[in-house]
C-alpha cells in the first residue's frame, strides 16, 4: 500500500529536490526581478511613483508592495519547478499532460492578475481602475499568491515522486487523433483545472460585492495642505504665487441653481456634505452654504480657501448631469453602467448621497441642459486636459478630479465659454489642486522656454505629455537632471471626498 504524505511534505520535497540544483536559484531570482520590473512598468502607465505612496494609504500601499513581492517570489519558483517538470520529463514519461499544462495556466493567470493595475483591467472586461475591486486590488494578489502555491504543488507532486501518476490519461494521440478518456480515474486530472476556472469566476465577482465591503484605500487630502516644493524658498514662493493666485482665479461661469437642484434630487445629502467639511477643520463658509442651498449669480471664483469645495460641489454636479461623455464614452465602454460604479469617481461619492448609491444619480438629469454644439466643445476640451493622478483625460472622469472638472466644463459651455476661456479655466483649476505637479510643470517650461505660468500655453500645460501621471513623470525626470530640484515636492489630492 503507497504511503500518502500531506501536501505541506509534497511542496516541501519538490522545493529541495528543485532548488538543489544552483542554476533554478539564479533563474527564480531573474525572474523575480523582472516581474518586479514589469509591476513598476505597468504602474508607472498610469500614475507615478511618488502619486502611488501620496494618494493611498499607508497600509494599502505597503500591502500593494508586500503582495507584489510575494507573487514575484512565487512565480519565479513557479517557473523554476515548472522546468524542473520539464527536466524530469525528458527522464520519464509517466508526467500527465494534463497535470503540467493545467500548472502552467496557473502561473501564466496569476503572472497576468496579479498585476492587474488599472494599466491590464479593460483587458479582463474589467473597468479599468482598481476601485472596481473593493480592496483596490489587494484581493487579486492574495488569490494570485495562494493560486501559485497550488501550481508549485501541483509540481512538486511530479517533482518528488512520492505521488502515483496516473496510468491512463485524460488526453492521448496514440493512433495520430486526440482522445478523450474521461472516467473515475482520470477526472481527479480535472481538478487544477477546475481550481483556475474557480479563481477566474471568484476575480470576476469581485467588483459586484457590495460596496458596503470596500476598503478605504484613498488618502483624503486636503489641496490646502500641500507641501510646497524644495527649491530656494524666493523662487518657490514666487512661482507658487502665480500658480496658485492668493486673489483667486475667476471664471467665466456663475454658479446659479445648481446647488439647490443637487440638494433636491439627492446626488448631495446636506447633512452629510457639511458634516465633511466640519470634520475636515474647514466649515462651509456662509458664502458657500448660500451656493449650496439658495443658489448664486456670483461669477465662480477659484482660490486656496475654496478649492476644496469646488472639488466636491462639482464632482456632484459632473456626476449628476446628464451627459454624453458619461452616456457614450470610456466610463461605460468595458462594462456598461455597471462597471461605471466601479470608478473612484462614482463609488466614492456614494457616502454624500441621500440614498448612499452615486449610480442612482449618474448622468440622471440635465441639471444645465447642454446642446449639440456644446456637447462637442465640453468632449473637445476635455479629451486635451490630463490630471497627474492617473493616464486619463477629463474625457475619461474616473476620478473625483476628473468629475469635478468636467463639470464645470459643461457649466461654462452651457453658458457660452469658448474652447480657449475653458483650458484657461482649467490650467488654473487643475493648478489649484494638484499644486505640486502644476509648480514642478511651471518650473519645467520656465527653465526649459523661459516662459512665466501666465504665458504658458493652457492646452499644451494640461496635455498627456506634461501633466497626466506620465507626463508628470517625465517633467520630474528632467527636473531631476538638470539639477533644478533635487527633492520631489508632496503630489496633489488623492481620489476621495
Amino acid at each position: 500500500m503507497r504511503k500518502i504524505y500531506s501536501p505541506l511534505f509534497i511542496l516541501k520535497a519538490g522545493l529541495k529536490k528543485t532548488f538543489s540544483k544552483p542554476y533554478y536559484w539564479a533563474l527564480t531570482i531573474i525572474a523575480a526581478v523582472n516581474i518586479l520590473f514589469i509591476y513598476y512598468f505597468l504602474l508607472t502607465q498610469k500614475t507615478t511613483w511618488d502619486a502611488f505612496w501620496q494618494s493611498n494609504t499607508a497600509f494599502y500601499s505597503w500591502s500593494q508592495v508586500i503582495l507584489s513581492i510575494i507573487n514575484a517570489l512565487f512565480i519565479g519558483v513557479s517557473l523554476s519547478m515548472f522546468f524542473h517538470v520539464i527536466e524530469e520529463r525528458k527522464k520519464t514519461s509517466k508526467t500527465s499532460f494534463a497535470q503540467s499544462f493545467a500548472s502552467l495556466l496557473f502561473s501564466a493567470a496569476a503572472t497576468g492578475c496579479s498585476v492587474c493595475s488599472a494599466f491590464l483591467l479593460p483587458t479582463l472586461g474589467i473597468a479599468a481602475s482598481l476601485t472596481a475591486l473593493p480592496f483596490g486590488g489587494l484581493e487579486v494578489k492574495l488569490l494570485s499568491a495562494f493560486l501559485l502555491i497550488y501550481s508549485m504543488y501541483e509540481y512538486a507532486k511530479i517533482i518528488s515522486g512520492l505521488c502515483a501518476i496516473p496510468k491512463e490519461k485524460i488526453v492521448s494521440s496514440e493512433k495520430g487523433q486526440l482522445e478523450f478518456n474521461l472516467t473515475k480515474k482520470t477526472l481527479p486530472q480535472l481538478k487544477p483545472l477546475i481550481v483556475l476556472l474557480f479563481f477566474i469566476v471568484i476575480v470576476y465577482s469581485l467588483p459586484r460585492l457590495p460596496k458596503t465591503w470596500r476598503l478605504q484605500t484613498q488618502r483624503q487630502v486636503n489641496p490646502q495642505n500641500q507641501q510646497k516644493a524644495n527649491t530656494s524658498e524666493n523662487q518657490s514662493a514666487g512661482l507658487f504665487a502665480q500658480i496658485n493666485p492668493p486673489e483667486g482665479f475667476q471664471i467665466n461661469a456663475t454658479y446659479e441653481d445648481i446647488g439647490p437642484k443637487m440638494l433636491e434630487m439627492g446626488v448631495i445629502d446636506f447633512d452629510k456634505f457639511k458634516e465633511t467639511y466640519d470634520k475636515s477643520g474647514q466649515p462651509l463658509t456662509q458664502e458657500q452654504l448660500d451656493i449650496l442651498t439658495k443658489g448664486s449669480d456670483l461669477e465662480i471664483k477659484i482660490t486656496p480657501e475654496n478649492s476644496y469645495f469646488l472639488l466636491n460641489f462639482f464632482w456632484a454636479f459632473g456626476l449628476a448631469n446628464k451627459s454624453k461623455i458619461l452616456e457614450e464614452g470610456e466610463m461605460v465602454k468595458y462594462d456598461g453602467l455597471s462597471g461605471a460604479g466601479g470608478f473612484a469617481s462614482t463609488g466614492g461619492w456614494s457616502s454624500l448621497t441621500t440614498s448612499g448609491d452615486a449610480m442612482q444619480y449618474y448622468s440622471k438629469r440635465a441639471i444645465v441642459p447642454l446642446t449639440a454644439e456644446q456637447e462637442t466643445l465640453v468632449n473637445e476640451v476635455a479629451s486635451n486636459v490630463y490630471r497627474p493622478c492617473c493616464g486619463n483625460s477629463t474625457a475619461f472622469p474616473d476620478c473625483n478630479h476628473g468629475m469635478a472638472l468636467l463639470g464645470i466644463f459643461e457649466l461654462m459651455a452651457a453658458q457660452g465659454a469658448n474652447e480657449q476661456e475653458m483650458y484657461q479655466a482649467a490650467k488654473y483649476i487643475n493648478s489649484y489642486w494638484f499644486p505640486s505637479n502644476a509648480f514642478d510643470a511651471a518650473l519645467y517650461f520656465k527653465n526649459k522656454e523661459g516662459k512665466e505660468f501666465k504665458d504658458i500655453d493652457a492646452k499644451t500645460f494640461l496635455s498627456k505629455d506634461i501633466f497626466s501621471a506620465f507626463g508628470a513623470q517625465n517633467v520630474k525626470k528632467y527636473l531631476v537632471e538638470k539639477g533644478i530640484q533635487e527633492k520631489p515636492p508632496a503630489q496633489g489630492g488623492g481620489c476621495g471626498v
